[in-house]
């Protein structure tokens, strides 16, 4: 899928490294730049997705407001290496929470992924894959959502 677009924050993507290579509370200040650039880096609100490899390195891209994937993007996965510690991306314009689509990806890339995570509104829900004792595999569910400092509860 190409898709055209206006980047109106040219370093976008650099800004999503700079606060991953942060580490600070990263899970939480790391997806809420990924939220954050998703719904201002562009003309519109865009879906953006981030893998996090084996070798902790990043890899980016950008779609239309309700999918994105690497097609016509492809220039930014040589040199991705297998597992994928996290599988992140945004729902601009709706909750967190795994779509049909999102679930078929999941099912094609599961043995290979660590966790998928979908950020929405305020919101983050991150599926994690483990295997048992006995070697089954299973998964864990994480849903929360965060306020504002000046939000009350």
């Amino acid at each position: 899928m190409n898709v055209e677009l206006e980047v109106k924050t040219e370093d976008w993507k650099e800004q999503i490294v700079n606060a991953y290579e942060a580490k600070e509370d990263w899970n939480i200040w790391f997806h809420d730049k990924i939220w954050e650039m998703s719904l201002t880096a562009f003309d519109i609100a865009r879906e953006v997705q981030v893998v996090i490899d084996a070798n902790d390195k990043l890899f980016i891209s950008v779609g239309s407001p309700g999918f994105v994937s690497f097609e016509g993007q492809e220039d930014q996965l040589p040199g991705m290496k297998l597992p994928i510690k996290e599988w992140i991306h945004t729902h601009p314009f709706g909750s967190a929470y795994f779509s049909g689509t999102d679930l078929r990806t999941i099912g094609m890339w599961e043995r290979y992924l660590e966790k998928a995570t979908v950020l929405g509104d305020k919101e983050e829900m991150t599926i994690f894959f483990r295997v048992g004792p006995e070697g089954q595999h299973f998964q864990e569910y994480s849903q929360f959502n965060w306020i504002d400092e000046d939000e009350e509860e």
